[in-house]
């Protein structure tokens, strides 16, 4: 039976009716879950929670569901379907088309004013004819404006098709990836919808078997296939042995399923039992093959250091400066405070004064700043150095390499296959390459570890520093990073001339966790420290999800840190708030890690001013805020290559799936001046024991060696 918010309220009851979108409550940042005030015909006013976080303040939508009682907020509906509808009046329909290329309010009143009520009909029924016929448009603004009318009756469509299976939040992105062709792929291929970020295998495969697919079709076997191999590689690996993604596949697909069907996924390739996606076995091996050739030729640069006696370099350092001269390829690797950077200073010296052209990059804006400021040159992100746009080719590639003789690689330790494949193949075989990194902290996120598979392989000398210098042993964070590599809990008691700049804070429940978290950062770091708390300070967690993951802390600490913030972007926000951006986004120049701070909100412009914490100043449109998040709290992986005053770090044996020796010394030795741990010592002890975030499937270490076994 229908319901609306004027009758008696009766538990189980069905509601289906439309409904005008009042106010956005909450919304989730990954599954398009959302609570949302709205207002029906009658002028009734109640919350509808599901998956409409596409229905946006203002806009109109049919939709049906179940009248429920929550405990602690009363009466809402949770919605099966919510279909968007053309707004039915005036002020709607000027918004709407108004949001069109080209036509704007002033072009949108005259639309309104002459075709009445029944506008958006008759521009369905004639687009071109309508459209086309608004006086004072040129020819591309009318293409433009009709491609505009065309995406967004498209969008439509697809929330209508997506909205039964849960989707409808994804109607956007799936436009964006098939353009004409999504509608066509939703109902003859639905398992390419796994390549859209938010698409699962399950939801790809509800869409399917609705479709008709048979459960045991070798299509559907061959997209579980391909899909695994993704998320292997989302997880670090570049294969998967044959046995596992058999077993991986049998529990997703239901049955025991047959590897030979497995295997002959478009795309797919076997090297023996190690099953890869072939883009990614031609990127290990023709990286392989490329260091190889490197490693192996004779150096070009003709300098030979000589230390005089005003250096003050130790023996291992001064190895790591000779390296870099004497041969193509060389690495220097150690951990916090053994001088990686007093020996990235001295080879950018020498190379000046024997007049080589020297370049210095890392993966990430914040650690190539670091770079610059410790070493007094010039030094960029390896993207900005080659000229590279992702989905468009770099400027320095095969053919035109670029023009340095001696390159420098900081923080090398975060660069993936991928990253390693592009930037390689943008220089030329003569140029002397320096990684350096830390080979201890987390590996990259993406597929493969190249640095520590170069590393491993043995083909390159390797400088390994290992002495603490006398200034940095005054840092018990830098004693404690030690310490943590070396398979030890951290000593919390300072020793002879030790700075107490780390600390552990005992909590056990993680209730408590949260509220000594939220008040150290809400107090201690501005009346304590004298430092910015949201621009200073930088709180890391293992996990998301719980009562001490990184979403309840950033809701807490938004909370506290700027409870006066005007809200900003559909809610989502509050001007001044900490932001990370969580995916590339090149056209604005900001990356996927880059921490940001909201400035300024103009709703008429539907546009975002954010400065990054490298000083730029960014405008970004409401239409690409969707990989924004609050920051106040980040994952460790999202940390790697910046280093912050201070860091607060949650070790709880709630998060004890995710603590790992690497990820706690990744974690600790992201603090400059302070880091505070917060949790209870069995997680921590057992964190520092296990030594598994490392673990990757790769073979690119075996292939430089020349020890690989291409039939295992």
């Amino acid at each position: 039976m229908e319901s609306g918010t004027g009758q008696l309220f009766e538990s189980e009851a069905s509601f289906s009716g439309a409904v005008e979108v009042v106010h956005v409550i909450w919304k989730a940042d990954d599954d398009g879950f959302a609570v949302i005030e709205v207002r029906d015909d009658s002028g009734d006013e109640f919350v509808a929670t599901g998956t409409i976080g596409h229905l946006k303040p203002g806009e109109r939508a049919k939709v049906t569901g179940t009248w429920t009682e929550h405990q602690k907020f009363g009466p809402q509906v949770q919605v099966f379907t919510a279909l968007p509808m053309d707004p039915s009046d005036r002020a709607g329909q000027v918004a709407y088309l108004s949001s069109l290329r080209h036509i704007g309010p002033i072009r949108a009143e005259a639309l309104c004013e002459l075709h009445g009520p029944e506008v958006l009909e008759k521009i369905a029924a004639d687009p071109g004819g309508i459209i086309g016929s608004l006086p004072g448009l040129g020819q591309k603004q009318r293409e433009a404006a009709l491609e505009s009318w065309y995406e967004t009756r498209a969008v439509r469509d697809l929330h209508v098709e997506l909205a039964p299976h849960g989707l409808a939040h994804l109607a956007g992105k799936i436009h964006s990836r098939f353009g004409d062709r999504a509608m066509r792929t939703i109902r003859e291929d639905p398992y390419s919808l796994t390549e859209i970020d938010g698409v699962g295998f399950a939801r790809a495969d509800t869409i399917a078997i609705a479709a008709g697919f048979p459960p045991e079709s070798d299509r559907r076997a061959q997209a579980a296939a391909w899909y695994l191999l993704g998320e292997g590689e989302r997880r670090g690996h570049t294969h998967l042995p044959l046995r596992e993604l058999t077993a991986q596949a049998s529990k997703l697909l239901g049955y025991q399923s047959d590897p030979d069907v497995l295997v002959s996924a478009p795309g797919v390739i076997a090297e023996g039992e190690r099953i890869y996606r072939q883009s990614t076995l031609d990127r290990e091996c023709w990286l392989a093959s490329d260091l190889n050739e490197r490693a192996t030729a004779e150096p070009v640069l003709e300098h030979a250091p000589e230390q005089s006696g005003d250096e003050k370099l130790t023996a291992e350092q001064w190895q790591a400066v000779l390296g870099a001269f004497s041969s193509r390829l060389s690495v220097v690797t150690g951990g916090p405070g053994v001088g990686k950077t007093v020996c990235t200073k001295e080879i950018v010296r020498e190379a000046k004064a024997a007049g080589v052209r020297v370049g210095l990059c890392a993966p990430t804006g914040r650690a190539a700043r670091r770079l610059g400021e410790a070493t007094g040159a010039e030094a960029m992100t390896i993207h900005r150095l080659l000229e590279w746009r992702p989905g468009s080719e770099p400027t320095y590639k095969p053919g035109h390499p670029l023009p340095v003789g001696l390159l420098i690689i900081d923080e090398a330790s975060m660069i993936n296959l991928h990253m390693a494949d592009v930037l390689l193949n943008g220089l030329g075989h003569d140029t002397h390459i320096v990684f350096v990194g830390d080979a201890d902290q987390l590996p990259p996120v993406g597929a493969g570890k190249p640095f520590a598979d170069l590393i491993e392989s043995g083909i390159v000398p390797v400088t390994r520093l290992t002495h603490i210098f006398r200034q940095a042993a005054r840092s018990m964070i830098t004693t404690a990073a030690h310490e943590v590599n070396e398979g030890r809990p951290p000593h919390l008691t300072p020793g002879p001339d030790q700075v107490l700049d780390f600390h552990f804070v005992e909590r056990v429940t993680p209730e408590r966790v949260r509220s000594a978290v939220v008040e150290m950062v809400g107090e201690r770091v501005g009346a304590g420290l004298g430092l910015d708390p949201i621009r200073d300070a930088q709180v890391l967690a293992p996990i998301y999800r719980g009562e001490a993951g990184i979403d309840v802390l950033n809701k807490e600490l938004q909370q506290r840190l700027n409870p006066d913030g005007k809200k900003a972007a559909s809610d989502r926000f509050r001007i001044g708030d900490r932001l990370i951006q969580t995916r590339n986004a090149y056209e604005f120049g900001l990356m996927n890690g880059t921490i940001c701070f909201l400035v300024e909100d103009d709703p008429d412009e539907e546009m975002l001013v954010l400065e990054t914490d490298e000083g730029q100043s960014v405008e970004l449109p409401y239409s690409e805020t969707g990989d924004l998040k609050l920051a106040y709290a980040i994952s460790v992986h999202k940390s790697q290559g910046c280093e912050i005053p201070v860091v607060i770090f949650v070790c709880h044996r709630s998060h004890a799936g995710m603590l790992s020796r690497p990820l706690i010394y990744t974690a600790i030795t992201r603090a400059r001046e302070m880091c505070v741990m917060v949790g209870d010592r069995p997680a921590l002890e057992n964190g520092v024991r296990r030594d598994e975030a490392g673990r990757r499937y790769s073979s690119l270490a075996p292939r430089l060696a020349g020890t690989l076994d291409e039939s295992a």
